[in-house]
C-alpha cells in the first residue's frame, strides 16, 4: 500500500503543467481562441446569402488583460493534506510514544538494576552480619568450652588434691591405728606372757615328774577356759612320745585349775589369748 506522501507527490507532479499553462501564455491563447471563434461564427452565419453580400464593419473587440485567479484547492487535496498531517501526527505520536516507552524502559531497567544492586548489597550485608554473628557465637562457644575445660581441670586438680590429702590422712590414721594396735598387741602379749607364766607356775606346783620324763620332751595341750579361770576342757594336741609324761601334764593342769588369776585379766585380752589356747610343756620348764 502506497503512503499518502507518495500519492501527494505524484499529484503535485501532475498539476505542474496546468499551473505552467495558466501562469504563462494561457491568457493570450485563450483570447486568440475567442477571437477566431467569433470570426468563424460570423462567417457561417452569413454564408446562405451569397448574392447579397453585406459587409459589416468589423466590430472592435476590446480586450483587456484579466487576471485569472488561481483555482482554489479542491476539498480532496485538503482531505489528503489533512490525512497526511494526521498520518504525520500519528507517526510523530508513535515515535514520541516509542521514545517515551524507550525512556521508561531504560528508567525501569535502571530502577531494576538499582533494586537488584540494593538487594545484592543487602544480601551481602546480611551474609556478613550472619557470618559475624556465627563467628561471635563460635568464639563464645569456644570460650565457654575452654572455660568449662579450665574449670574441669581445676575441679580435677582440686579433687585429686583432696583425694591425695584424704589418702594421706587415711594413711596416717591407718598407721596410727596399726601403731596403736601394735602397741596394744605388744601390751596384750606382755600381759598374756605374764599370765602364761603364772599358769605354768601353777601347773608346775601340781606336776609329779614321772620316771620316764626326759629333757627336751614337749607335750602340747589345748585348753578351754572360762572368764573366771575355770577349766572347761583339756586335750592333748601333740604327744611327747611318752604316755606317762603326757598323762602327768594333763593331771597337773587339772589339779592347778581353776585359774582364778585370770579373772583380773581384761576381757579383750582373755578372749584373744586365753579363751582357747595351746600350752607347751617341757620337763625343764616344769621342774620344781
Amino acid at each position: 500500500m502506497k503512503s499518502p506522501q507518495k500519492r501527494q507527490s505524484r499529484k503535485g507532479r501532475q498539476s505542474l503543467p496546468e499551473r505552467s499553462f495558466f501562469g504563462g501564455y494561457g491568457l493570450a491563447i485563450l483570447v486568440s481562441l475567442l477571437l477566431h471563434t467569433s470570426i468563424v461564427a460570423v462567417l457561417l452565419y452569413s454564408w446562405p446569402d451569397e448574392k447579397k453580400v453585406v459587409i459589416t464593419p468589423p466590430r472592435s473587440i476590446k480586450a483587456s488583460v484579466m487576471e485569472i485567479s488561481q483555482p482554489k484547492a479542491k476539498p480532496k487535496p485538503q482531505v489528503q493534506s489533512s490525512n497526511n498531517d494526521q498520518a504525520r501526527q500519528q507517526a510523530d505520536d508513535r515515535a514520541r510514544k516509542k521514545r517515551l516507552e524507550e525512556r521508561r524502559r531504560k528508567v525501569e531497567e535502571k530502577r531494576q538494576k538499582e533494586v537488584a544492586l540494593k538487594r545484592q548489597k543487602g544480601a551481602q550485608e546480611k551474609a556478613k552480619r550472619e557470618k559475624a554473628e556465627a563467628e561471635r557465637k563460635e568464639k563464645e562457644r569456644q570460650k565457654k568450652l575452654a572455660e568449662n575445660k579450665r574449670r574441669k581441670q581445676q575441679d580435677d586438680q582440686r579433687r585429686k588434691e583432696q583425694e591425695r590429702l584424704q589418702a594421706a590422712e587415711d594413711q596416717k590414721v591407718r598407721e596410727a591405728v596399726l601403731l596403736a594396735a601394735a602397741e596394744q598387741e605388744e601390751k596384750d602379749q606382755a600381759k598374756a606372757d605374764y599370765y602364761v607364766g603364772v599358769l605354768r607356775g601353777l601347773v608346775a606346783q601340781n606336776w609329779n615328774r614321772p620316771p620316764s620324763a626326759r629333757n627336751n620332751m614337749v607335750a602340747v595341750v589345748k585348753l578351754q577356759l572360762s572368764a573366771f579361770g575355770d577349766l572347761l576342757s583339756v586335750k592333748l594336741v601333740t604327744s611327747s612320745g611318752d604316755d606317762a609324761y603326757d598323762r602327768s601334764v594333763v593331771q597337773a593342769i587339772q589339779l592347778a585349775a581353776p585359774f582364778r588369776e585370770l579373772k583380773d585379766l581384761e576381757r579383750r585380752v582373755f578372749n584373744n589369748k586365753f579363751k582357747t589356747f595351746e600350752f607347751r610343756f617341757r620337763p625343764e620348764d616344769l621342774v620344781r
